[in-house]
């Protein structure tokens, strides 16, 4: 894991602070093109705070580009996994439309 995730989690903030620290770590790795990190970030925020909002619509464009990049590879082994990714997401904001999260 990333050392600046480790330090915003090693500082116990309440969920919600340290979703947001983690979203806006995730918006600087986007910025300098570093996806990946950017995608560890906001899927730890999404861990610490579940509730639909920025890290979600982040992962999912952030999915839906490694999905494209995948299908134009022929990756066919990460074209699943972040189809499955993606499919996730979905169902997660179905549960807070469902059951008021």
């Amino acid at each position: 894991m990333d050392t600046r995730i480790e330090q915003i989690l090693s500082q116990q903030l309440p969920p919600q602070e340290s979703a947001k620290a983690l979203n806006e770590l995730g918006k600087e790795y986007q910025e300098q093109q570093d996806l990946e990190a950017a995608i560890a970030c906001w899927e730890q925020s999404m861990a610490c705070y579940g509730k639909p909002g920025f890290a979600q619509a982040q992962l999912m464009k952030a999915y839906n580009a490694r999905r494209r990049e995948c299908s134009q590879a022929g990756d066919g082994k990460g074209l699943e996994r972040y189809s499955q990714k993606i499919d996730a997401l979905m169902q997660q904001s179905k549960d807070a439309i469902r059951y008021g999260f």
